[in-house]
């Protein structure tokens, strides 16, 4: 028997109200280890999301080896999973006679005889002759858990034995037969089906992800970059395209490593926390109000990862917001907020506990402003990715394809928002940093395209910060500062100091313009989007800084035109005084009135005329 092999849907309308027996996540007030007031550790999310980092983990393990071995099997495990949503598809040996909810407990036994838990994958009705029961993680750790699927090397110890029974919550059992590990265990959740399961009502109804959807001219852009990187080809996209022709392996798995994170994940996960808004919309007036929200918590669990409180290589979004923090000083702690948890992560953890709230409480109006604002802070990382690489590709100058391939992952991850601000500015960092010219990147260029953006995409300078000097880190690198915090005695070079901010002073960069309540600017929808190609070259140079609100610098202008225009008015003064020296020599020399000048001084002058010309040209 072949499993179906879809992927995991939504809970149901009955699983969401649920009862006291599907509890998936707390909404009590104990803090957990972040201090925050709700909990998204349980093990039932634990198994539907936070696993996902297992997967996103051993994905960049194998395109690490650099062989076409490990590449082959780190595609096959991004396409199929192998530890996220591990289930088991049973045939029954007699139809069932009552329904069973998705996320209702049960339990099996191995072949060694250990007792196996897991929860219903998806609801099973009066007549169903099979149901999917999703692996929990064991006590001994993920590692542990029946992983087939994507896996190049199954785990089959914490399987269901292949004839057996699984026991309900209420101690009845159910029999089956015939469970085939190999064909009947798949995954609900994989790294692809994050990037390909966007449907055409979600590019319509949701305005985040509409702007990607129309920029890069279909919903599934983030398989289409990840699949075409595996197989070393161009993308064919009416916008904003990557050449991997022009990469190796080294360039091509790294775009993949960082992809699939900022465009896969974070993706996924503002589309999972709109689900949770659509379900609150969708019940009737007067009970709106529940007591779980299990897709909400499933898309915080998925930011979050399974790294613990320091995040650690399964940490997923939220590991590298404390990353980045760390190299622009945005963490809460250390020299220069180089140390601790990320400010992007306060921010965004703040927006994902109200969202919760309102949901909890049917306030799902309140909801959707809580998901705005914690899309907007989980940007933060992403835009400081792209300029950390940027900074290293130009002042660094390490521009091995590996830097190049993460910075145009996040190249690719922020372009359709900020072409959806400013068209100009877009063609500008997509022309600097793109695949293939990544060795040509100008850090000053991109930094003030996109700085000019950051009130539209709803960030401040503050949140972005500037490149740390890691040397000394309450200082900043060379042309590093944030926007706004320039300091005109800057004598420091590249790996050196720069600009500095003694520690523990804050950081004198202004804000963006703020109003009383003001809330981030909303994305534009599809509708609105612009429909210009940025790969098309700009009509003139002044199109590739196009700020949409920048004052124009007239003495810059003034001095580009005005300095070549005066060259050529002195190269034809001198000219013109030249050929009225030899014009009245001539006629000086016709009627024999020389002061002793022969042929060949004359044609001395000459050369030093033509030098003269020279010099000034």
């Amino acid at each position: 028997m072949t499993s179906s092999r879809q992927p995991f849907s939504s809970p149901s309308l009955l699983a969401v109200i649920g009862t006291a027996a599907l509890v998936l996540s707390s909404s009590n007030s104990t803090a957990n280890a972040q201090g925050q007031p709700y909990d998204y550790t349980s093990e039932h999310v634990v198994a539907r999301a936070s696993a996902i980092s297992k997967d996103f983990q051993s994905i960049g393990g194998f395109l690490a080896q650099q062989n076409g071995a490990d590449r082959q099997n780190a595609r096959a495990l991004y396409q199929l999973g192998a530890y996220c949503q591990s289930f088991a598809t049973l045939q029954l040996n007699t139809v069932l006679t009552e329904a069973i909810i998705q996320g209702a407990t049960v339990t099996g036994t191995s072949e060694s005889g250990a007792t196996i838990s897991g929860i219903l994958h998806s609801d099973a009705f009066p007549g169903d002759a099979t149901i999917e029961v999703m692996y929990l993680i064991p006590s001994d750790g993920i590692t542990k858990i029946c992983s087939v699927s994507g896996n190049p090397t199954p785990q089959y110890d914490q399987c269901f034995v292949t004839t057996g029974e699984i026991t309900l919550p209420d101690g009845s059992t159910l029999g089956y037969t015939g469970y085939d590990l190999d064909n009947d265990t798949a995954n609900g959740l994989s790294m692809q089906s994050m990037s390909s399961s966007i449907s055409g009502a979600a590019t319509q109804g949701y305005p985040r992800i509409g702007t990607f959807a129309a920029y890069y001219g279909t919903n599934k852009y983030a398989d289409q970059f990840i699949q075409a990187a595996f197989d070393k080809v161009d993308t064919s996209l009416p916008n904003g395209n990557a050449e991997f022709t022009k990469f190796t392996q080294f360039g091509t798995n790294k775009f993949i490593d960082v992809a699939t994170l900022t465009m896969s994940s974070w993706m996924h996960i503002i589309i999972k926390m709109q689900d949770a808004v659509e379900v609150c919309k969708s019940l009737p007036d007067g009970g709106k109000k529940v007591s779980e929200v299990p897709i909400w918590d499933n898309a915080v669990a998925t930011y979050r990862g399974m790294g613990g409180a320091a995040g650690g290589t399964m940490g997923q979004l939220y590991h590298l917001a404390n990353q980045y923090c760390a190299k622009f000083g945005t963490c809460q702690d250390g020299p220069g907020g180089t140390q601790g948890m990320a400010k992007a992560n306060v921010k965004t953890y703040t927006h994902f506990n109200a969202g919760k709230r309102d949901l909890l409480d049917g306030k799902c109006d309140l909801a959707e402003s809580s998901l705005d604002q914690a899309a907007v802070a989980m940007l933060i990382p992403l835009v400081q990715g792209l300029l950390y690489h940027a900074y290293e590709l130009d002042l660094f100058k390490e521009q091995r394809e590996v830097v190049q391939g993460e910075a145009a992952a996040f190249l690719h991850s922020v372009l359709p928002l900020v072409h959806s601000c400013s068209q100009g500015n877009a063609v500008m960092i997509y022309n600097q940093i793109k695949v293939g010219n990544g060795k040509m990147a100008s850090f000053e260029a991109i930094k003030s395209s996109i700085e000019g953006q950051y009130e539209c995409l709803g960030i401040t300078c503050e949140d972005i910060g500037g490149v740390r000097d890691l040397s000394d880190p309450t200082t900043y690198q060379q042309s590093g500062f944030p926007c706004g915090a320039f300091n005109p005695g800057d004598t420091g070079g590249v790996g050196g100091g720069g600009d500095v901010i003694p520690d523990p002073a804050p950081i004198p960069v202004p804000s963006a313009p703020t109003s009383p309540g003001r809330q981030p600017t909303p994305w534009p929808t599809q509708d609105e989007v612009p429909t210009s190609t940025p790969t098309d070259p700009p009509s003139s140079v002044y199109q590739l800084i196009e700020y949409d609100d920048a004052t124009e610098d007239g003495v810059t202008y003034a001095l580009a035109i005005g300095l070549p225009l005066l060259s050529v008015l002195a190269v034809a003064f001198v000219v013109f005084r030249t050929y009225m020296k030899k014009k009245d020599s001539g006629k000086e020399f016709d009627s024999g009135e020389t002061d002793g000048a022969s042929p060949d001084d004359e044609t001395q002058d000459d050369l030093k005329v033509e030098n003269l010309q020279g010099e000034m040209l």
